[in-house]
């Protein structure tokens, strides 16, 4: 049950990837409009588990086809294990609150919109099969795992 439950939690940070890496090649030929930014902070401390959280707050509104959104994801992002200080801090100081920017607009989800693409972090995407391989081995040496 227990390797189940890995595998599972695994998997989701894969398909997490998978749909980003997906995204992000359609990303350049969604439609492009503008937006006002409406709030931008830094968001750096620790949760309730003693985990740091670490992320750009950024909230924008815009016009999509006579619509008007709000939106709070400023970068399409891949699962990220390892959360870049310095990429985060770069987004709240590249939209500030008031400035208007173009930003992407899913064309068939408009309330989805996003002001870039995140670099993806190849680390990230290794360790989860990495973690599958040493998940395995730790099952397989406990012998609770047999094939």
């Amino acid at each position: 049950m227990k390797l189940v439950f890995s595998l599972l939690l695994i998997g989701v940070g894969l398909f997490q990837t998978i749909v980003y890496l997906r995204l992000k090649k359609t990303f350049n030929r969604w439609p492009t409009v503008a937006g006002e930014i409406t709030h931008s902070r830094l968001l750096n401390q620790m949760d309730a588990e003693g985990k740091n959280v670490l992320e750009a707050i950024i909230y924008f509104k815009y016009n999509f086809r006579g619509k008007e959104y709000e939106s709070n994801t400023p970068a399409l992002r891949g699962y990220d294990f390892f959360p870049s200080f310095d990429y985060e801090h770069g987004l709240v100081k590249k939209y500030p609150k008031g400035e208007v920017v173009n930003l992407k607009v899913h064309p068939n989800e408009p309330n989805l919109a996003y002001l870039e693409v995140a670099p993806f972090s190849k680390i990230s995407a290794a360790l989860a099969p990495l973690g599958i391989i040493l998940l395995v081995a730790y099952y397989v040496w406990l012998g609770e795992l047999a094939f």
